[in-house]
């Protein structure tokens, strides 16, 4: 039963994506081990989207670590336990929430032995500038802790580049890289705990930084991403080679005034109440790498919630077909503009 809805969900956050992503381009699935245990890492600029991408373009059954505020409403917390999502406390959650991760770990410990996957994000918190920031020792700490108990367990990790063309906008693009996979196991000394997590970290940082974009300098980050057409964010190792010759370059020219487009009146029109609630929900956005994941939400419930009552209203007052074919247009003029807008 598990498996069948995790089918569902899967399924469902495809053809979700499908309507929100103008191209989802994804590369080296191939270096994904099968029946062994892995830890996948990647950079977090795009809140719950991150997770999500990953969940829905890899074929191991997988696990996710999230930050704990997520399940402080009870039913929520049962729903994402459905969905193989971890909470992990962080002291902004209070002092007294840090010994749960005690729990939490041990549960990872027996994911990895009984070789399924862990996604985790080992920035430790998100932010939307292209660039790999600080690593934190969490995820060592996973690798390690399982490594001292089950010391005869391969530990995989598998990084990941996520490139956005434009991160918070809809009808983006985004290309997903899995990285070749190297052994945890060779890092791990057991007399020298410190020396291990520093070189784990720095091993891990360095896959990072060949997969995604990477401003290494956060103060010029603003100006440097003017270089830059959105697209070529797509698009890490030759962006990250342009970057070492900025100075022969020239900021480029910001695009002109997009023109009146004719779809997205009718779309608006169309879907007058769900715009009507992302109206309502943007201004409580307090951090902006949530905005694309409201977005998303939003797209997956309001949109066909709302074209489903309108077809039926459609229905009642004239005939199923009139209903039918309401509903399909309404779908189909979503999905082109999905994948025609600039």
């Amino acid at each position: 039963m598990k498996f069948i809805w995790h089918r569902i969900i899967k399924l469902y956050l495809q053809i979700g994506f499908f309507f929100y992503f103008k191209k989802i381009n994804v590369f080296g699935r191939e270096n994904i081990p099968k029946n062994k245990g892995i830890l996948f890492v990647a950079p977090h600029q795009n809140s719950l989207i991150d997770t999500l991408l990953i969940a829905i373009t890899n074929n191991r059954e997988t696990y996710f670590l999230s930050r704990a505020q997520a399940f402080k409403n009870s039913f929520i917390k049962a729903l994402l336990s459905t969905i193989n999502m971890l909470p992990i406390y962080r002291i902004r959650d209070g002092i007294e929430t840090i010994p749960k991760n005690h729990d939490v770990f041990e549960q990872c410990y027996e994911i990895l032995k009984n070789k399924k996957a862990i996604l985790i994000f080992p920035e430790g918190n998100q932010n939307l500038q292209r660039r790999i920031r600080t690593l934190s020792k969490g995820f060592t700490r996973i690798v390690f802790g399982t490594l001292e108990k089950y010391p005869n367990n391969e530990i995989i990790i598998v990084p990941i580049g996520l490139n956005y063309s434009d991160p918070t906008s809809y009808a983006s693009k985004v290309n997903i890289y899995y990285g070749k996979p190297f052994t945890a196991n060779e890092y791990w000394e057991n007399y020298d705990k410190y020396k291990s997590v520093n070189e784990l970290k720095d091993k891990v940082s360095k896959q990072l930084k060949l997969l995604t974009t990477h401003i290494e300098d956060a103060n010029k980050h603003d100006e440097i991403v003017k270089y830059f057409n959105r697209d070529e964010f797509l698009y890490p190792i030759k962006v990250n080679e342009k970057l070492k010759n900025l100075d022969d370059l020239s900021p480029v020219k910001p695009s002109q005034k997009k023109g009146f487009n004719l779809l997205l009146l009718i779309v608006k029109i169309n879907s007058f109440f769900p715009f009507l609630i992302w109206k309502y929900v943007k201004p409580k956005i307090d951090e902006i790498e949530f905005i694309a994941t409201f977005k998303y939400v939003i797209g997956i419930t309001a949109f066909p919630i709302f074209y489903l009552i309108q077809s039926l209203i459609f229905a009642a007052i004239f005939n199923i077909t009139i209903g039918l074919c309401y509903f399909l247009l309404s779908v189909l003029s979503v999905l082109i503009l999905t994948k025609t807008k600039n």
